[in-house]
């Protein structure tokens, strides 16, 4: 069993790779309205849905035009796919067609599911926490935040903040569930969600980044420098996730308790009666 704590009273227990439902989670938001959670829910699930109900019916399609030479599609294709590789493929688009591809617009595109609609998952975490917590809730959330990442996510939020936010943004944590867990902490919305959007405009700009040299890459080098680069790119963000993943796991060092104080003093003049 692994626990750990913070000072904002964010905790989370292990037991076996399931967790503890009697572990502390703040009670649900009875504040929250109840259409405002089927709100919240709807983004939720679109937020989920759009990227893996696109994949074979849009994006394959999408991917073979802009390969022949339709690079306009990379905006809406970010839009419904807002991954990393994606990211990547817009940044070697901007540098290999002279800027005809607009960073800024790719900006724009990225932004609804990546930011916006992720901010929802905190106010889920808010509303369904403990429900979740106990195995309950919506269906599709037990779902997506399995216990074994939520107790990590939740363990990462106690011991480093919200600037898990910013680290995870970078690595390949995956953002609803932080959002989640950062929900059923007490951390102030204001603070995460800050953190939160900070770390992903880094995550953005380090990718497309990253694509503008691997589109140098390719025109310099060719297919298998471009090839090696990726690899590079991918292996460091696991490297980075993996890492985050084991300063979870670490067991915290146990607090030093007080220094034993001084025997005391016993006469060698006195004789037992």
């Amino acid at each position: 069993m692994t626990t750990s704590h913070d000072d904002d009273h964010v905790e989370h227990v292990l037991v076996d790779g399931e967790l503890d439902t009697e572990a502390h989670v703040p009670h649900d938001d009875e504040r929250m309205s109840p259409w405002f959670k089927r709100f919240l829910v709807g983004v939720g699930v679109a937020r989920l849905a759009i990227p893996i109900a696109t994949f074979f019916t849009i994006v394959g399609p999408m991917v073979a035009r802009i390969g022949r030479g339709e690079t306009d599609l990379i905006y809406p294709l970010l839009l419904i796919r807002p991954s990393k590789d994606i990211q990547l493929w817009g940044g070697g688009l901007w540098r290999t067609t002279d800027g005809d591809v607009n960073l800024p617009l790719l900006f724009l595109a990225w932004t609804p599911l990546m930011i916006v609609f992720n901010w929802a998952f905190f106010y889920l975490g808010r509303a369904y926490g403990p429900a979740i917590a106990r195995g309950e809730g919506p269906r599709w959330i037990q779902r997506n935040v399995s216990p074994k990442n939520f107790a990590l996510a939740r363990t990462l939020l106690a011991r480093k903040g919200p600037t898990i936010a910013i680290l995870g943004r970078i690595a390949a944590l995956p953002p609803t569930v932080l959002a989640f867990a950062a929900g059923t902490s007490d951390v102030s919305p204001w603070r995460y969600q800050l953190a939160d959007t900070f770390g992903a405009v880094i995550s953005f700009a380090i990718t497309v980044g990253v694509g503008t040299l691997l589109g140098d890459a390719y025109e310099s080098g060719g297919l298998w420098l471009l090839a090696g680069g990726v690899v590079l790119f991918f292996g460091s963000v696991s490297w980075m996730t993996r890492w985050l993943q084991r300063e979870a796991e670490v067991e915290p060092e146990p607090e030093p308790g007080p220094e034993p104080g001084p025997e005391p003093e016993t006469s060698a003049d006195v004789t037992p009666v």
